[in-house]
């Protein structure tokens, strides 16, 4: 019985001890620092405007998190007028992407990125 409880306290520290690395080494990519961040804007395959950001490590200003910004153009009515709008992807940290996406009918005006 003694045994028993040992091996289990054992391996949960372990266990635990992992998860801990792991949470201490995702720390770090999330950490303000100077980067670089840029923004791509494509058409994706059904014809609507999407748009991405990433941050790279090197020179640039500081940045703790980043976003994409997506401006379009949608042709609304019978008269076929213009209504332009601006959609925002979510705040996410530097070594991770941002996407936004635009709907159908729309077409893309510009797009840029965001940092904080």
């Amino acid at each position: 019985m003694r045994w028993g409880k040992k091996f289990a306290t054992g391996t949960l520290a372990v266990m635990m001890g992992a998860a801990g690395t792991g949470l201490i080494a995702a720390a770090p990519a999330q950490a303000a620092g100077k980067y670089s961040c840029k923004g791509y804007a494509s058409m994706d395959k059904l014809g609507r405007p999407t748009a991405y950001s990433t941050c790279k490590a090197g020179g640039g200003k500081a940045v703790s998190k980043h976003r994409v910004k997506l401006t379009c153009d949608q042709v609304q009515g019978a008269r076929e007028h213009v209504v332009t709008y601006t959609v925002y992807g979510p705040w996410v940290g530097p070594g991770q992407k941002s996407n936004v996406r635009c709907g159908f009918k729309n077409y893309l005006r510009g797009f840029g990125v965001q940092a904080k």
